[in-house]
C-alpha cells in the first residue's frame, strides 16, 4: 500500500506556499495550503493481489485575498496534474467572519503497486 500523503506532499513540494498535513495550527502567515486523504482503495486486481491504488487527496487553500486563492489553485492544478493527479473538482467555500478566503479542490491518481 501507497501512503497518498507523502505522495501528495512530493507533488505540492513545487507550490510556492506552505503546505501542512490536514489543518493549519494558525492563520498568521497566509497563504497556506492544507492537505488529507479522503480516500483510497484498491484500484485492480489480478489473482487476489491489488496491484493498482486509487487515491484522493483534498487541498484546502486558505487566504487574505480572493485573487491569491485563485493564483494558488492554478499553481496547485498545474503542479498536481504535471504529476498525474486528476482534479476532479475546485470550489469556493463561503467567507466566513475571520475574512479568510477559502478554496477546496480534490485530486485522483492511480498507482502501481
Amino acid at each position: 500500500m501507497i501512503d497518498i500523503n507523502a505522495e501528495a506532499e512530493k507533488s505540492l513540494s513545487d507550490v510556492k506556499c506552505k503546505a501542512v498535513f490536514q489543518y493549519p495550527k494558525n492563520f498568521n502567515n497566509l497563504p497556506i495550503i492544507s492537505y488529507y486523504t479522503v480516500t483510497e482503495c484498491g484500484g485492480f486486481y489480478a489473482d487476489n493481489d491489488e496491484s493498482i491504488q486509487d487515491g484522493h487527496i483534498q487541498i484546502d487553500i486558505w487566504a487574505e485575498i480572493p485573487k491569491e486563492c485563485s493564483d494558488l489553485a492554478a499553481e496547485v492544478n498545474e503542479v498536481m496534474t504535471k504529476d498525474s493527479w486528476v482534479r476532479e473538482m475546485s470550489m469556493d467555500i463561503p467567507e466566513n467572519d475571520k475574512k479568510i478566503y477559502h478554496k477546496t479542490m480534490r485530486f485522483q491518481k492511480y498507482f502501481t503497486l
